[in-house]
């Protein structure tokens, strides 16, 4: 295992070059800085680490690869990091095409690519994303998101913040497992985006501890889909518990859930805003210890990626905190 440095005056002046020149194990300790046009696929097992701030990936052209900023094929560890600008010609570009491996993100910010976070099918594969922004990715043709898997063994996203996708969902995951926790989901008040949480085929799927806010220029009154598309998964179950969901859309087919599937879905403990009991979701579903908020108490639009610390935001929405500190969702208290 080695620390490679990338920046001025070190090792190698693009992380393209370090990349290529590392091995399993070694960190890629990444100055602050911007990095324009410096794309790289890796295949060596490394951690990827911004140094001193954050290490801006910036596309100003298309990647010769085709895919995106960062190609990745193996376990890969990014902190750090800010991914934008990427479009190809087949309108699938990435700040990061994952192929294969276990994909871990921290600290980081993707925005204004044609997909945030593109997934390609790997069964045994996992992406866990924490403390990370996602905002203004997609083309505007509905094809593309903020953050988009395919069929991988374990999508784990949470403490992140997800905004202002064009027209194409905030979330979309095929993977076999589904886990979203502590995070905030919001179109924004003049955002076009499509479902908040897309789970077209289904999976074992935990939606728990969220502000969730659909804007009244949604393109799609749904706000979670779960199994619309068919081709289920061979085990699927979904909660939704926890969570705090902000309807600004006045439509009347306006739904909380639309559950697609015979499997009997568990809407338990949200608070909701905007939203009548009729409203709550179509298709099976046990509904449970539903609260009806008097005022929508907005979004925090502070960036994860770029706090240091949480404290307690203006508003306090209701269950949530009667709930023990240790089960809080992050974003509603340091203490």
């Amino acid at each position: 295992m080695a620390t490679l440095t990338i920046g001025q005056d070190k090792q190698f002046s693009t992380v393209s070059a370090a990349v290529a020149a590392s091995r399993d194990g070694d960190v890629l300790a990444v100055d602050a800085g911007t990095y324009t046009n410096d794309f790289a696929t890796i295949n060596t097992k490394i951690k990827l680490q911004g140094v001193g701030g954050v290490a801006k990936m910036v596309a100003t052209e298309a990647p010769g690869n085709g895919k995106g900023i960062l190609v990745t094929n193996t376990d890969v560890t990014i902190d750090r990091f800010e991914f934008s600008g990427t479009t190809v010609p087949d309108g699938n570009g990435a700040g990061i095409r994952y192929q294969d491996g276990n994909l871990t993100i921290t600290n980081s910010y993707f925005h204004d690519n044609q997909n945030g976070l593109l997934a390609n099918p790997a069964p045994s594969g996992s992406i866990t994303i924490r403390n990370s922004e996602f905002s203004h990715n997609g083309a505007g043709d509905g094809y593309t998101h903020n953050l988009y898997v395919g069929e991988i063994g374990s999508l784990t996203v949470s403490d992140s913040y997800f905004h202002g996708a064009l027209v194409g969902h905030q979330i979309k995951s095929r993977a076999d497992n589904t886990t979203i926790t502590n995070s905030r989901i919001a179109d924004g008040a003049d955002g076009t985006g499509s479902y908040s949480i897309d789970l077209p085929n289904g999976g074992v799927a935990v939606i728990r501890g969220n502000l969730i806010e659909q804007g009244a220029s949604s393109g799609n009154p749904v706000i979670i889909a779960f199994g619309e598309e068919g081709n289920l998964r061979s085990v699927s179950t979904l909660e939704v518990s926890g969570n705090t969901f902000l309807n600004d859309m006045a439509s009347p087919s306006v739904k909380l859930l639309w559950n697609a599937t015979s499997v009997t879905a568990i809407l338990a403990e949200n608070s909701v805003n905007g939203l009548s009991s009729s409203q709550y979701g179509t298709g099976p579903m046990t509904i449970t210890g539903m609260t009806a908020l008097s005022s929508n108490p907005g979004v925090n639009t502070s960036a994860e990626w770029a706090v240091t610390s949480r404290c307690r935001p203006p508003w306090i929405p209701p269950p949530l905190w009667s709930l023990p500190l240790g089960r809080r969702p992050s974003w509603l208290a340091c203490h």
